[in-house]
């Protein structure tokens, strides 16, 4: 289970920001690179499409009640291409970690900031949202509401899509979920099982793969009772993670089943921003699973 300990660790890790969440990315103008969408589309969603990349800060997803019942805009941040003329944009929904008490959608020492840069510049639209955090989740005992909270706000996160997929040209039949962390466990959870949020009332459709970085196992079943049985779930994790155990991912692999597939990277601890073999494994890995997964030749609009 993931403990407080991922904090102090995380603001003393020494960051290596490869892309993305930079002081220039905090605002809804596009960042200023150089690229041509229209010269390099063929290569859509396996190479960089753009290098200018048009961010929207701050938009409102959903109101909720908070762990003290009060009322809290969850928001999200957009990233597209700019320039960018293709209809029906497959979806990543990018969840931060952070121990369920902590972290935010452009937290600089994790990877899933500049991840949804790297992958806004391959094509697909990303998106990094907040959830709801219970600071005080340990000296409460609240884990699992805090869990089914945010399991809830990514259900949420997926409305949204369905809602404005016509306004940001997203394909709302093809989502992706991933997470890293607390964010690995919550979308790992929401949709492989049915103890946070149960699919007869939770709409999952069109979600098409979920990926699970430095995550955990499915806390609340032995297997993966939850979701279309086509929709597989990329694990990616450090072999010396200290903090989330790779047995741990081992076990969930297991409960998984051949709905899993699982990449590891010798000697990497629970962060992956320090190395550019860390960020390149990343990239590689996410690619071609999303390749295989869910763009599957299909022609690009």
């Amino acid at each position: 289970m993931t403990t407080k300990k991922i904090a102090a660790v995380g603001i003393i890790s020494a960051v290596l920001l490869i892309g993305g969440c930079s002081a220039d990315v905090g605002s809804n103008s596009p960042v200023s690179e150089t690229s041509s969408v229209s010269e390099v589309v063929n290569n859509r969603y396996s190479e960089d499409i753009s290098g200018s990349i048009a961010m929207e800060a701050d938009i409102v997803y959903a109101n909720k009640k908070d762990h003290e019942q009060n009322d809290t805009d969850l928001k999200l941040d957009l990233y597209q291409p700019a320039d960018d003329t293709a209809e029906n944009r497959p979806v990543i929904i990018w969840v931060h970690g952070g121990g369920m008490y902590t972290g935010s959608k452009n937290e600089s020492w994790e990877p899933v900031c500049s991840l949804a840069y790297d992958y806004a510049k391959k094509g697909y639209v990303c998106i990094s949202i907040d959830y709801r955090l219970d600071p005080d989740w340990e000296q409460t005992g609240a884990f699992n509401e805090a869990m089914k909270n945010a399991a809830e706000d990514v259900a949420s996160a997926v409305d949204w899509v369905r809602e404005n997929s016509e306004k940001y040209r997203m394909d709302s039949g093809r989502i992706i979920l991933a997470g890293y962390s607390s964010g690995a466990e919550i979308v790992d959870n929401y949709y492989f099982s049915n103890f946070l949020t149960d699919e007869k009332t939770f709409d999952k459709s069109g979600i098409k793969a979920v990926i699970s970085i430095s995550g955990n196992r499915l806390f609340y079943d032995n297997s993966a009772c939850s979701g279309d049985s086509d929709v597989k779930c990329l694990i990616l994790h450090g072999e010396a993670d200290d903090i989330n155990p790779l047995s741990d991912a081992q076990t969930f692999l297991t409960q998984l089943g051949d709905r899993g597939e699982m990449k590891t990277l010798p000697g990497n601890g629970h962060f992956w921003l320090e190395t550019e073999e860390q960020k390149s494994f990343l990239l590689d890995s996410i690619t071609g699973f999303l390749l295989d997964e869910v763009i599957n030749g299909k022609q690009v609009q």
